[in-house]
């Protein structure tokens, strides 16, 4: 896969909204952590990484989608114009497909109606479907640019990003498209969301933020919790230099793939995410240098893909890093998240560390980034996504 070009590129997370202000965030050490409001009832660390009110107000959304559309098509929006923007489109073409990952809708808001409901029944608005289901941040897009190309809404967990931007890649590759925006959002910080997930083991019982996440630590316990939304704009090679535009990467290889293990744990042995990433890179047919992990510090998720990296690279691994000591775990969002840094990152010859890990698991054998950001000069990396119900992706992006 060699003609899909990435010319655009849009993200909003709990340390900033927009590319240049993600990237510095990143850079310069910054994690979005703060405690849930309101969450005296809640155990557990009471930890999560959340946009910030005031991101949101000042990202590029029609004031007719901030009264009627849920936050996390907000997100698809604010995402869709920034990478618009940077790929030089006003507009884009007509014929623009929409691809995007998201795992449940506008919960929180679900979440809030059924109390309200509880409550009074006439408080329930009547707009809720078209407010909390998850098409619905792909069909803002469409709707808000007039755009008639196929418009589609992959939920395939924590992997559903990676999904979407592959499976749009794989369109403008077969020609059923010229150009997609494609990505992933997520709004899933909801108290019952937080509750459920503490009580099943899953997030961080570490009450310091800058150790709540840990990513391959030997100490890992968990993750916490983040939402935001991140964006590409993809067009064939061809038609983005016929136009003039700038081209930041190239969409080289994607595979996806189940392990049909368990409906919330990986495969132990990290076989099947193996498999994913050795397809990924015989698609892509070209060596990479960095690997933008999964890694989102639970015992079980973390061992896998470490073991994962070890089997794909015995002899030369690529360096390692992960975002979610800085972000959390965005979910649908959080391959496309990372898929920007790494695009950052290639463009300027550098590789970010890690944040929160301080003891790396002695069974990696590669070395995972700390401390610092790494200067290095790379053609081509590697990106992680890994989702219950053994949903498996990984994507290739070069120069």
């Amino acid at each position: 896969m060699e003609a899909v070009a990435v010319t655009g590129m849009g993200v909003i997370c709990p340390i900033g909204s927009g590319v240049e202000p993600f990237w510095d965030a990143i850079l310069s050490g910054r994690h979005g952590f703060s405690e849930i409001p309101r969450s005296e009832a809640l155990n557990g660390n009471r930890l999560w990484a959340a946009v910030p009110d005031e991101l949101l107000d000042t990202a590029d959304v029609p004031g007719e989608f901030v009264r009627n559309a849920d936050r996390f098509t907000q997100y698809a929006v604010a995402t869709a114009a920034q990478s618009f923007s940077m790929a030089g489109f006003k507009v884009p073409p007509p014929k623009t497909a929409v691809v995007l990952g998201n795992t449940m809708g506008g919960l929180p808001l679900f979440a809030e109606t059924q109390m309200q409901l509880a409550a009074n029944s006439r408080h329930v608005t009547p707009k809720l479907m078209a407010l909390v289901i998850p098409n619905m941040a792909a069909a803002r897009i469409s709707l808000n640019w007039g755009l008639r190309g196929r418009q589609l809404t992959i939920s395939t967990a924590c992997a559903s990003s990676l999904d979407a931007i592959g499976l749009a890649a794989q369109m403008i590759e077969r020609g059923e498209a010229q150009c997609a925006v494609a990505g992933g959002v997520e709004t899933l910080l909801a108290p019952v969301v937080y509750a459920s997930l503490e009580r099943a083991g899953a997030l961080s019982r570490a009450t310091d933020p800058r150790r709540a996440s840990r990513p391959f630590d030997i100490a890992r316990d968990g993750f916490v919790m983040g939402d935001g939304g991140a964006m590409l704009f993809l067009e064939q090679v061809e038609h983005a230099r016929r136009r003039g535009a700038r081209i930041l990467a190239r969409v080289r290889g994607y595979a996806s793939m189940a392990d049909s293990h368990h409906l919330t744990a990986p495969e132990p042995s990290g076989r099947y995410e193996a498999e994913v990433m050795r397809a990924a890179l015989d698609d892509a047919n070209c060596t990479v240098e960095a690997i933008y992990a999964h890694a989102t510090g639970t015992v079980v998720g973390d061992i896998a893909e470490l073991r994962a990296i070890n089997a794909t690279f015995p002899d030369h691994p690529p360096l390692v890093t992960a975002l979610r000591g800085h972000l959390g775990h965005a979910m649908a969002a959080a391959g496309a998240t990372s898929a920007i840094a790494g695009i950052l990152g290639m463009e300027r010859n550098v590789v970010p560390h890690t944040l929160g890990t301080e003891n790396v698991d002695p069974e990696a054998r590669f070395e995972l980034i700390l401390s610092a950001p790494r200067a290095l000069r790379y053609g081509a990396f590697l990106v992680n996504a890994f989702g219950f119900g053994g949903q498996n992706a990984s994507i290739v992006l070069s120069r």
